[in-house]
């Protein structure tokens, strides 16, 4: 069985990938937040697409087994552009 890897070992380079993917997808996130701060400002830091954006990200990193929806994924580019508008 030279070459063949065990499954403990295919099981961490998932979670490895699984990590990258999680930090990637934070770090995306991160920055689509500060954007929305930027543009609202402190007086509205309960703007929902704020607390939209900061819940998907809590989430990921409470449960790091938890991933983001396609649904999310769009949402989150239109808040994007939205935003990048607006600045």
């Amino acid at each position: 069985m030279s070459g063949s890897k065990k499954l403990i070992d295919i099981i961490d380079e998932m979670n490895l990938k699984e990590d990258a993917t999680n930090n990637m997808v934070v770090n995306k996130l991160q920055k689509l937040s500060r954007l929305i701060f930027d543009v609202v400002g402190w007086e509205k830091t309960s703007d929902p697409d704020l607390e939209f954006v900061n819940t998907i990200m809590e989430d990921i990193i409470e449960s790091p087994h938890k991933r983001i929806t396609k649904l999310e994924i769009e949402k989150c580019n239109r808040l994007f552009k939205q935003y990048k508008e607006l600045k």
